[in-house]
């Protein structure tokens, strides 16, 4: 179970950092990274259209501290 837990904490990092990478390159990137937008959980959302940007660098924030904490709990 103790080898789990970074994993599991790591490949979440992972994901918020590509809805992060993704929702990013829909919003503010053009022509073929449009297509990216649609991979985008924060773009299915209508609520959240107007904060689109800021949600989607939260979730960048939010992924890298996740992949930070799973590189310091690999060590115990």
């Amino acid at each position: 179970m103790a080898r789990i837990a970074p994993l599991a904490t790591a490949l979440l990092g992972l994901v918020l950092c590509f809805q992060a990478a993704v929702g990013l390159a829909g919003e503010l990137g053009a022509g073929a990274w449009r297509a990216a937008g649609r991979l985008s959980v924060v773009g299915r959302l209508p609520r959240l259209d107007d904060y689109a940007v800021f949600v989607s660098v939260s979730l960048l924030v939010a992924g890298i501290a996740a992949l930070v904490a799973a590189g310091r709990g690999h060590g115990r």
